[in-house]
């Protein structure tokens, strides 16, 4: 007499497949976590620089800081002949503030004379 194996799983077979499936499931889940919360906070960041992209643009003045700065470019060879005179900007830095998020940004803003 010859014996039929059953193509049915086994009780010991379904609860490891159960097991292994409830890892990676564990695994996925975290992941999917971690890239949601990564993917608020860049929302959250890039609402913030619209925000503050238009309060420039509408012409606000942001709190100016005490005195004038100057940025000095160099351009060219410095042993050229004749040689290269740098090229002096003056302004001053504005810091503008968000009022949603309270995040800030500083920027230069150059005199209108050198502009």
């Amino acid at each position: 007499m010859i014996l039929k194996r059953r193509s049915a799983f086994t009780l010991i077979e379904t609860i490891v497949a159960f097991a292994i499936i409830g890892v990676i499931l564990v695994v996925a889940l975290a992941g999917f976590n971690t890239i949601a919360s990564v993917g608020n906070r860049a929302q959250e960041w890039n609402l913030a620089d619209q925000s503050l992209e238009d309060l420039i643009a509408s012409g606000a003045e942001g709190e100016n800081r005490d005195g004038t700065v100057s940025i000095v470019l160099r351009p060219g060879d410095p042993g050229a002949d004749p040689p290269v005179l740098p090229i002096v900007i003056n302004g001053v830095l504005r810091t503008y503030t968000d009022p949603a998020s309270g995040k800030t940004i500083t920027i230069f803003v150059p005199d209108d004379e050198d502009a």
